[in-house]
């Protein structure tokens, strides 16, 4: 079976297959998944899944104050990570073991952005 986005993550896997390319999402545990189909709607579904609601109902849920900031509030709902190539978006509440995943992305020269601090 081939490996693509839609298999577990696996760091030395990933770097065979795609180069200059990383979208996923690390989990409170540390965990990464790729972030399929998008960010946003990855993130959506961890947050509904962890909230126990719908997607309505988490829409209902966002202040006011991040209607243009839905990203960082789904991180925060979802307490996720979402990664890029040289950046991340988190929320207030990334942990150590988040930013020790980012470390070895960054190690393995998959990730290029800074490591947020606590």
């Amino acid at each position: 079976m081939a490996y693509d986005i839609y298999c577990a993550f696996d760091l030395e896997k990933h770097k065979q297959t795609y180069v200059q390319y990383l979208e996923v999402v690390i989990l409170e545990d540390g965990t990464v998944e790729y972030a399929v189909p998008s960010h946003q709607e990855k993130l959506i579904a961890l947050a509904c899944q962890k909230r126990g609601v719908t997607r309505q109902e988490l829409n209902d849920l966002c202040p006011r104050e991040y209607y243009y900031d839905f990203l960082t509030w789904l991180c925060m709902q979802a307490n996720a990570v979402a990664v890029w190539n040289n950046d991340c978006c988190h929320g207030p509440g990334i942990n150590r073991k988040q930013i020790g995943t980012l470390r070895r992305l960054k190690m393995a020269g998959v990730y290029g952005g800074t490591i947020p601090k606590i």
